[in-house]
């Protein structure tokens, strides 16, 4: 079978990227011809996959993503493809993905000061691609997504599928890391007895950087916070941190390589998210035997449990956030604790996961060609 995927970038990290990349690894393995059609592209996760490269010319980010989206609708229909799969921001495809939640929703939730030019031309695309017509099936990795798209367009149920995201389990493994994670508590200069939370992830304000410290700050036991990802205004959050009086409790350490490392030297993975389609980051603390503390707001809490997780209502209850730290705090070293955070994880672990996602791509395309029959 002829297979496109369709998304402006192709690239080693990122949500999207990612599921991108293990998807058509996963088809290729399978003997599928599988094309990605793209913007820019790094080296592909299988040596089978080819690339189409459109670079319309465009000035301006609005203006790039809504040409390339045009440049897809002409390639597309010149070629002869079996099944198109889009991963977002264009309106040509068989099947399409939402993996970040809807524009649609993201938009609602900002003033229209913030709305920026592209975020409008990315809900003209969205709609497009949602309007009656312009797909078989749509996937999203969350019961919330899912809601959202169902709410915002009207997709029928029959036409709609929840596929959770995965976790590559073999990457994630504190027992493999064992020595990388007791290294790097050498490097960080920690004691190996005091309770170690870890917030991971780019956008600190988003994913609740703010209401971690807040609520790290109450605690009345001694730990440390160890914060990693990019974000631009990192200084005012360490800023907030001195005046809260943990300066010396708290590690910044910026965008780092191999979260794996972090994940297996943490007691605790604090994501209090005020929005999250899902996280990839709460499945990887899981495989790694972290614990998680995340929100209401979060996908991902569709598939954790009470006895591995704690799932507050929102991520400005400050309260309920300090009363779940000093409860995981208190579990630091629970070897059974770390084996049941493992178990769920290897659920979702990305062989399962990619073989879902692999099914459904098959149903789409016989559904594609009974519908050829029809017509």
């Amino acid at each position: 079978m002829k297979i496109a995927l369709v998304h402006m970038r192709h690239a080693a990290s990122g949500g999207t990227e990612r599921f991108l990349n293990e998807l058509s690894c996963y088809l290729a393995e399978r003997g599928e011809e599988v094309t990605i059609i793209c913007r820019s592209h790094v080296v592909p996760s299988h040596p089978a996959i080819r690339f189409v490269r459109l670079r319309p010319f465009s000035v301006g980010k609005a203006q790039r993503i809504w040409r390339f989206a045009r440049a897809v609708e002409r390639h597309v229909k010149a070629a002869d493809y079996d099944l198109v799969y889009g991963l977002g921001k264009t309106w040509t495809h068989d099947m399409l993905r939402i993996g970040g939640g809807t524009v649609h929703h993201h938009l609602a939730s900002k003033s229209s000061r913030q709305r920026r030019r592209k975020d409008k031309i990315a809900a003209r695309i969205e709609a497009k691609a949602m309007a009656p017509g312009a797909y078989y099936h749509v996937v999203s990795n969350s019961q919330q997504s899912d809601s959202e798209i169902a709410e915002a367009y009207g997709v029928p149920s029959q036409k709609r599928s929840v596929i959770h995201n995965f976790v590559d389990t073999h990457r994630f493994d504190r027992e493999r890391l064992g020595d990388d994670a007791r290294a790097l508590a050498v490097e960080l200069g920690l004691d190996g007895h005091t309770p170690v939370f870890l917030f991971l992830g780019t956008g600190y304000q988003r994913k609740g950087l703010e209401s971690t410290l807040n609520a790290f700050a109450r605690l009345d036991i001694n730990a440390t916070l160890i914060v990693v990802g990019r974000d631009s205004r990192q200084a005012k959050y360490q800023e907030h941190a001195r005046q809260l009086g943990i300066e010396e409790k708290c590690i910044f350490l910026g965008e780092q390589p191999s979260p794996e490392r972090y994940f297996s030297l943490a007691d605790c993975y604090v994501l209090p998210a005020h929005y999250e389609p899902f996280g990839f980051t709460v499945l990887e603390a899981l495989a790694c035997g972290t614990p998680v503390i995340t929100t209401a707001s979060c996908g991902a809490k569709e598939v954790v449990t009470s006895d591995i997780a704690t799932v507050i209502d929102r991520a400005d209850n400050i309260g309920a956030l300090t009363d779940a730290m000093s409860y995981w705090a208190g579990c630091k070293g629970d070897t059974e604790l770390q084996k049941r955070c493992r178990e769920l994880a290897l659920t979702l672990d990305v062989g399962i996961i990619m073989m879902k996602n692999y099914q459904c791509i098959l149903d789409v395309y016989q559904l594609k060609q009974a519908a050829k029959c029809w017509t």
